[in-house]
């Protein structure tokens, strides 16, 4: 089915507007990218709260139709263009899988957020370090998860990797993904960072991210 005026709103460096990027590039949907000047406030403008009252990013326009929220943005762009795509599978206890997956992705984006803040904006030492132990439970648990199966909800590739490849990323370039405190996960990482032919719309916004906590970190004397 093909998309007739798919409007995305986003940023480049946030890892939830990057794994609807994903999974839009994924399924081949032609879309529009706004891309949205936050530090000017643009998502508090009339304009933008109307399509969402959250004033958050990703935010879809499709027709009538204005969704805020990652994850439903993405369920709702495979149901609609992707039907039939082994990305979300129709099978009721695979989907349940990968449902389940995307919720533990809420939580592992919200402890990547636990460290971005502190480090980049609130540049407190402190609340770094009191945050940075539920990130490592959150990557502990997809850590165990990849021990079960190839990939993160089962043995192919689902939407659910592509969201979580999207935080994983961003802790890779900014330093925080132990290679040998986390081996599955970073095999998995480096396997689909080469496999995807899509990858490449994540790599720049997860480079920028990545790239700015490392130096906070490091100004920070963490």
């Amino acid at each position: 089915m093909p998309a007739m005026g798919v409007d995305i709103f986003g940023v480049q460096g946030s890892p939830p507007c990057r794994a609807v990027y994903l999974v839009a590039k994924a399924i081949g949907l032609d879309y529009t990218f706004n891309k949205v000047d936050m530090q000017a406030g643009q998502h508090r403008s009339p304009e933008f709260l109307k399509m969402n009252p959250a004033h958050t990013v990703p935010t879809m326009k499709d027709g009538d139709l204005c969704l805020g929220e990652s994850k439903a943005i993405i369920t709702y762009l495979m149901n609609k263009y992707a039907p039939d795509s082994e990305l979300y599978p129709k099978d009721p206890a695979e989907r349940a899988k990968v449902d389940q997956r995307l919720h533990f992705d809420s939580g592992l984006f919200s402890s990547i957020r636990g460290i971005v803040f502190p480090v980049l904006f609130n540049k407190n030492l402190e609340e770094f370090k009191k945050n940075k132990p539920k990130l490592d439970e959150n990557l502990d648990l997809l850590e165990t998860f990849l021990g079960r199966s190839q990939n993160v909800a089962g043995e192919k590739v689902t939407v659910a990797d592509l969201a979580v490849l999207a935080n994983v990323s961003t802790v890779q370039a900014a330093g925080l993904l132990e290679k040998d405190k986390w081996p599955r996960i970073s095999a998995w990482l480096t396997r689909l960072q080469t496999q995807l032919p899509y990858y490449s719309v994540n790599v720049e916004g997860a480079n920028m991210l990545g790239e700015a906590v490392k130096k906070g970190i490091a100004e920070l004397g963490a």
